[in-house]
């Protein structure tokens, strides 16, 4: 725990399933491993009308394992309902000095609170963070739209859009990948590389989340945030960097030129696939006769820069028949140049290159900690490398709006376990 300055952690939608899954256990994981930055104070917000001691029963039933007594004696709880705005002034009493706000809300929230916080003062331009959980808006629109909003009362420095899968082991390995290895760089160039693949594949469906998956499907579910950041990742062009602050910035700024770079689907919404898992109908939630895609596969390629015309594929599903999320560099035959590097994200963690002799060169990454934990860590201690940056939350949506634009011209097939969405 911090014994120094008092400082106090915010979580908005604290009863929600991230929350209890989640982010707790990544906080009391902080705390049992002594993070230096770890707040001296938790405050959980939500609707309900408790006590600290409603909340901290209502944590505990929530988990078969137990939390330990010490963390648990650092969560307080403050009564905000957020649909009539009250309730700020009493949370702002409980506030003790350095603030982090999470915002695990749904998107539609977001503009509200972030009002209500700068109206209190509990947030003020230079003094605080807040982390914003995806989906950071609706569409490209909206994010602009938030961005503005969060411009107006605080710095670009104080705000850490979350995509936990820049705060996964591989990701933050292939990062450092790049920053240490510049021959990693000077292989992923458009003279080498044949084509690209990202894929991410889940063997369940969506679980009880008829009411708010539907209506938004697979791409902005998971290809709009995480499988295009595991490829900005991958294929990123890193400067030069002097110091942790300009790294930050830095990755910010490559992942969205990286991105920036992708050729989105005007006139070729032919190289797009959609599906739809038999019995997603049948979901709690899910509307009478819904075309939401539960599967997808983008084939576009770069438009630019140094993988100009190289072909990517970018995959990802609900009851694909396996679990698996992966990233794959496929070479062209030239001297000095392996046959293909495979990225595994899940299940295993390794990044595996394979010569043209059919050697295999495996390096598996050991587990530092939870996702959720990695990025807590990070935003406490100012690190701003595994978070969104304004500009890339833009070319996230832009690309995926236009995706999205497609659906009503590609045929929504139905794919099941005697008919799999098979993805070349």
């Amino acid at each position: 725990m911090n014994d120094h300055r008092p400082s106090t952690f915010v979580l908005f939608g604290a009863t929600g399933d991230l929350a209890l899954k989640k982010i707790f256990p990544a906080l009391e994981a902080l705390f049992a491993a002594g993070d230096p930055n770890m707040p001296s104070k938790i405050v959980a917000v939500s609707r309900r009308d408790w006590s600290d001691e409603d909340f901290v029963s209502f944590l505990e039933n929530g988990r078969e394992l137990a939390y330990d007594r010490d963390f648990l004696d650092l969560i307080e709880y403050a009564n905000v309902d957020i649909s009539d705005h009250s309730g700020y002034e009493a949370l702002g009493a409980r506030v003790e000095g350095d603030v982090t706000v999470y915002l695990s809300l749904a998107p539609q929230h977001h503009k509200a609170v972030i009002e209500n916080l700068m109206e209190e003062r509990i947030l003020v331009q230079g003094s605080g963070k807040i982390l914003i959980e995806k989906p950071f808006g609706t569409d490209e629109a909206s994010a602009h739209a938030l961005n503005e909003l969060l411009s107006e009362f605080l710095n670009e420095e104080q705000v850490y859009r979350i995509d936990h899968y820049l705060g996964k082991d591989v990701s933050r390995a292939l990062m450092d990948i790049h920053e240490k290895t510049p021959e990693f760089d000077a292989l992923l160039v458009s003279e080498n590389v044949a084509s690209i693949r990202i894929g991410l594949f889940e063997s369940i469906g969506i679980f009880g989340r008829g009411a708010s998956y539907d209506g938004v499907g697979a791409f902005r579910d998971v290809g709009q945030n995480h499988v295009l950041e595991m490829l900005a990742v991958l294929v990123a062009d890193v400067p030069e960097q002097t110091g942790e602050d300009a790294l930050g910035h830095m990755w910010q700024v490559a992942r969205a030129s990286a991105q920036g770079k992708l050729a989105a689907p005007h006139d070729t919404c032919e190289l797009l696939r959609r599906g739809q898992y038999e019995g997603y109908l049948s979901e709690v939630g899910v509307r009478d006769g819904s075309q939401t895609e539960t599967a997808f596969e983008v084939i576009t390629s770069f438009s630019s820069g140094r993988l100009a015309g190289v072909p990517v594929t970018l995959q990802g599903g609900k009851k694909m028949g396996s679990s698996e999320v992966f990233m794959e560099v496929l070479f062209r035959d030239r001297p000095g140049v392996p046959e293909r590097i495979d990225v595994r994200v899940q299940p295993r963690q390794e990044i595996a290159t394979t010569e043209r002799d059919g050697s295999v060169e495996t390096f598996v990454i050991p587990k530092t900690g939870d996702a959720y934990f990695n990025i807590l860590s990070d935003a406490f201690a100012g690190r701003m490398r595994d978070f969104v940056g304004a500009e890339e939350i833009q070319y996230l949506w832009r690309y995926a709006d236009r995706v999205v634009a497609c659906w009503d011209e590609v045929p929504l097939e139905t794919y099941g376990d005697d008919r799999p969405f098979l993805l070349q």
